[in-house]
């Protein structure tokens, strides 16, 4: 029963993965059955053919006979010349035949590869951000890089699997023909070998599943510490990262080496096993009265590529179970990226003539913990509104909300009247520019960096973008100025660079409400003062919410929130606050002094 499950279970597997190609694989169902009705019957025709050489004998089996009389029929001689002419024909046809099978199996195997890693890449891109934020780093590029290929190779698998089952079955129709007795007994053995290595199957199955939790293992940790290597390199720890690397390769390097071994028992032993078959068979038929050479020969060919056929049989289902783990993740990522699908349900126009709002806002990631508790402020259009407040204390998750990564548990957020929730979420977001501490720049030009995939923004767009942000002059005196290659996360600039061309590169957009969100953190004093100058040339012609530590960023606001445990527990300009000697802000201020 418990098998029975397992193939349940796998047949259902295949039918959610490639169930849109079920015309593809019937297809294949054809071809695989035309292919073995081809060899076959020239298999079939050994028997006259031998016949002829032997002087045995017309041969009296139905499809012998059924040869001759399409000879009869197409008007030709029935003769050695033209029956070797026949068998020829009939093999480069089903040649032929077959490389048509191939070009079906590859164009469906790797047309789904390319479908279904564009929807898996696309599912991602507009997934909840919770949803993200719980993926662990490496898992989504090895699900998009690796294992939807090992599916691919499933999927090929699976079609040659189709089209052995076919010619199996063509050989065993043409095999009773020749002889029924023999056919049965070779298909019982085949059957009793099938049977005794399933327990070699089952093992494959089980290693295949631990290689591919071990293989995300590594390519988790992996992604981490390359991501985090200067840390790791700063803090002296290569040894100890290296130690455990070690012994997560080497734990992946047992479990292949054993899957490995495992997959090539089956072959190693099947091919003398037939050798000795045939041997006893061809004993045990020749002391027979009635042993005739040319059926002999043709039952012998047919009998090889039997167990042939079975011996691949059992290669393509041990390949199947080995990819099985594979096509589970896959499939269990899609179903959970379709589970969290980012909900766009707004259609109205992005309208900003008075205020952004927080209306009594409460959020939490659970029920049990909340973040923010009956958040209240508005943030007038044109002004600079600062916030600030200790680690912890919600900022972050107010841009989250704001540029509409969660929704709120309880209360509103207003844009004017209109709940930003109704707000088409593109147009939404294309007016609402964020500018992060983490600084994400691609390994490309510095006009690419700004323009950033949309290629609607023109170069004087670019330009203009880059003298708001501070940073045109530095380009210009670059060795290939826009068109400089900045390096993998713009290493070839200094953070206060790297920092204005991400601003330029929002400022490229036109949007009506700037995010900044500790946007001056990680730079130097220098760079911090570039940067608001940059802030401070915006100010009253962009509307800016910027959240920050560093006091100079939030000195010039036109309002400074403060944010405590999740509420605000001070409003006012900062030169007011810096009065009141209990306000946090006060405090703060004389700390950083």
């Amino acid at each position: 029963m418990n098998i029975i499950k397992k193939i349940i279970r796998g047949l259902s597997l295949l039918k959610d993965a490639f169930g849109d190609y079920k015309l593809q694989i019937l297809a294949l169902t054809g071809i695989g059955f035309l292919s073995g009705l081809l060899e076959g019957v020239g298999a079939n025709a050994l028997i006259p053919l031998f016949s002829f050489i032997t002087d045995a004998g017309p041969a009296d089996d139905f499809i012998s006979q059924a040869i001759e009389r399409l000879f009869g029929f197409l008007g030709a001689d029935f003769t050695l010349h033209y029956l070797l002419i026949f068998i020829a024909v009939l093999f480069i046809i089903k040649a032929a035949v077959l490389f048509i099978g191939s070009y079906v199996q590859f164009k469906i195997a790797y047309g789904y590869e390319k479908n279904i890693r564009d929807e898996l890449f696309v599912k991602s891109l507009r997934s909840k951000w919770g949803h993200l934020l719980d993926q662990k780093i490496g898992h989504l590029e090895k699900v998009l890089s690796v294992e939807i290929a090992y599916v691919r190779k499933l999927l090929e698998t699976l079609s040659s699997f189709i089209l052995i089952l076919t010619s199996l079955l063509v050989y065993i129709i043409v095999a009773v023909n020749i002889s029924f007795f023999i056919t049965l007994l070779t298909m019982g053995v085949g059957v009793i070998i099938t049977i005794g290595f399933q327990p070699i199957v089952n093992t494959m199955r089980r290693i295949s599943q631990e290689v591919a939790e071990k293989t995300r293992s590594v390519a988790h940790f992996v992604n981490e510490n390359v991501l985090g290597m200067k840390t790791v390199k700063a803090m002296s720890v290569t040894d100890s990262v290296e130690e455990v690397g070690e012994k997560y390769f080497e734990t992946l390097r047992k479990l292949q080496i054993k899957r490995a071994l495992i997959s090539t028992v089956f072959g190693s032993f099947f091919q003398p096993f037939g050798v000795i078959f045939i041997l006893l068979l061809f004993s045990f038929s020749y002391k027979t009265g009635d042993f005739n050479l040319p059926a002999f020969i043709a039952i012998v060919y047919l009998i090889q590529r039997i167990f042939s056929q079975v011996q691949s049989f059992q290669t393509h289902l041990q390949t199947i179970f080995r990819m099985i783990p594979y096509l589970e993740h896959v499939l269990s990522y899609q179903k959970r990226a379709l589970k969290n699908e980012e909900e766009d349900r707004g259609g109205q126009a992005f309208v900003f003539k008075e205020k952004f709002s927080f209306i009594n806002v409460s959020f939490g990631y659970t029920e049990d913990k909340k973040i923010l508790s009956g958040v209240s402020f508005s943030v007038p259009k044109g002004s600079l509104v600062g916030l600030i407040g200790p680690s912890g204390a919600g900022k972050t998750t107010i841009v989250d909300l704001v540029l509409r990564l969660f929704k709120p548990t309880k209360g509103d957020i207003l844009l004017d009247r209109a709940l930003i929730s109704e707000i088409d979420l593109h147009e939404f977001r294309r007016n609402v520019g964020y500018v992060s501490q983490d600084i994400h720049l691609i390994n490309d030009t510095v006009a690419n960096n700004i323009r950033f995939f949309d290629d609607t923004i023109t170069d004087e767009q670019i330009r203009y973008a880059a003298k708001q942000a501070n940073i045109y002059e530095t380009i210009e005196v670059l060795p290939k100025k826009w068109d400089s290659v900045i390096g993998e996360r713009g290493i070839r600039l200094s953070a206060g660079q790297r920092q204005r061309i991400v601003i330029a590169r929002v400022l490229a957009r036109n949007p009506q409400l700037l995010i900044l969100d500790e946007a001056t953190s990680a730079l130097d004093n220098e760079s911090e003062k570039r940067v608001q100058e940059v802030i401070e040339n915006l100010k009253g012609k962009i509307t800016v919410l910027a959240i920050a530590h560093r006091l100079g960023t939030v000195m010039n606001c036109d309002t400074l929130l403060v944010l405590d445990n999740g509420k605000i527990t001070e409003i006012g300009k900062p030169g007011d606050l810096l009065q009141k000697k209990d306000s946090y802000f006060f405090k703060m201020y004389n700390i950083r002094q």
